[in-house]
C-alpha cells in the first residue's frame, strides 16, 4: 500500500539544515514550513527564518514547499509555543497525507529508509508515532568528536520524541504524540536511560535497528556562536541557567571531557559521560 508522507521544517535553526533535509527529502510527498510572521522564536528571540527558507527552497527541487504563517512566541512558556508551532504544521499536512515526519534540523539520518519501515510497522501495530534512537554529539573540534556515552563507555541513545506521527496526531511537550507509540531500539543497546527502565504507558518496544541506523543528533554539536543563539530561543530556555552551562560545561569540554559525569543541562541521569574520538560523526 502506498502511503503519502508529509514533513515539516521549523525555520529557526539553519546550522545543519543543508545536510539533514536532503537525507529524507526523497521520502516526502508534501513539505510544510510554519513561518512566524514576526521572525521570532519561542522565547521572542530573532531566528534565522530567511536563511532556513533559502536552504529549503534550494533542496526542494520538486516544488513541494508550502508556507503556513502564524505567531508562536511565549517567553513565559517556550515549550508550549514549540508544541503549538509543530501542531500547526501537523494540522496543515494532515488532510492530504497519512504520516508526518518530524525530523529536526540538527538530526542527521544515516539511513532514511528506517522511517519508511517504521511507518509500515506503525500501521501494523496501530500506534500514533514511532521513536528512533539518537546518538548525541555534544561538541566538535577540528580533530575530534565528543559524543555522549553510557557509564561503561558503550553507545548511548536518547529519544526526544517521535520522528514519525500519524496524520491528525495531537502533540504534547514539543513533538511527543498523545497516544500509544513504538520505540525502536538498537539491538543490544539497552544501557541507555530511556531503554534501561521499564516501558512507559502506551510504549511498545522493539530492538530491530543496527548501531549504524541511529540518528546523529547535533543539537550541541555546532559552533559556539550558534550554541549561544540556540540556547536563548529553544523550547527549554527557561529550564536551566543556559549562559552558565555554556561557559562551565560546554565550552571547556574538549579539555574536561574525561571528567564529565551526569552533565545534561536539566535531566538527571540522561547523559552519564562523554567520550572523545577522532573524525566526524
Amino acid at each position: 500500500m502506498t502511503r503519502r508522507i508529509g514533513a515539516y521544517v521549523l525555520p529557526g535553526d539553519a546550522t545543519w539544515l543543508d545536510r539533514t533535509l536532503p537525507a529524507y527529502y526523497g521520502l516526502v510527498d508534501e513539505l510544510v514550513v510554519p513561518v512566524p510572521t514576526d521572525g521570532r522564536g519561542w522565547t521572542g528571540a530573532p531566528i534565522e527564518v530567511e536563511r532556513c527558507l533559502e536552504i529549503v527552497r534550494a533542496v526542494d527541487t520538486r516544488g513541494l514547499l508550502r508556507i503556513v504563517e502564524g505567531r508562536w512566541t511565549r517567553p513565559d512558556d517556550p515549550l508550549a509555543a514549540d508544541t503549538a508551532q509543530r501542531q500547526a504544521a501537523v494540522d496543515a499536512l494532515s488532510p492530504s497525507v497519512d504520516w508526518v515526519l518530524q525530523v529536526d534540523n540538527d538530526e542527521l539520518l544515516p539511513d532514511p529508509t528506517v522511517l519508511r519501515t517504521a511507518i509500515d510497522r506503525a500501521e501494523e501495530l496501530g500506534v500514533v508515532g514511532v521513536e528512533v534512537p539518537m546518538r548525541v554529539v555534544f561538541r566538535r573540534t577540528r580533530r575530534h568528536v565528543f559524543e555522549v556515552a553510557c557509564t561503561d563507555g558503550s553507545p548511548h541513545h536518547e529519544y526526544p520524541g517521535p520522528l514519525v506521527v500519524r496524520a491528525g496526531a495531537r502533540l504534547v511537550d514539543a513533538r511527543r504524540a498523545d497516544g500509544p507509540f513504538l520505540r525502536l531500539v538498537v539491538a543490544g543497546g539497552d544501557r541507555s536511560l530511556q531503554v534501561g527502565r521499564p516501558a512507559e504507558p502506551g510504549e511498545l518496544r522493539e530492538a530491530t535497528l543496527s548501531a549504524e541506523q541511529a540518528v546523529v543528533h547535533n543539537s550541541w554539536g555546532r559552533p559556539s556562536a550558534d550554541i549561544r543563539r540556540k540556547v536563548h530561543s529553544w523550547g527549554h530556555a527557561n529550564d536551566t541557567k543556559q549562559r552558565r552551562y555554556f561557559w562551565a560545561v560546554w565550552w571547556p569540554a574538549p579539555l574536561t571531557w574525561w571528567a564529565l559525569r551526569d552533565f545534561h543541562p536539566f535531566a538527571r541521569g540522561l547523559w552519564p559521560r562523554l567520550l572523545r574520538r577522532r573524525g566526524d560523526a
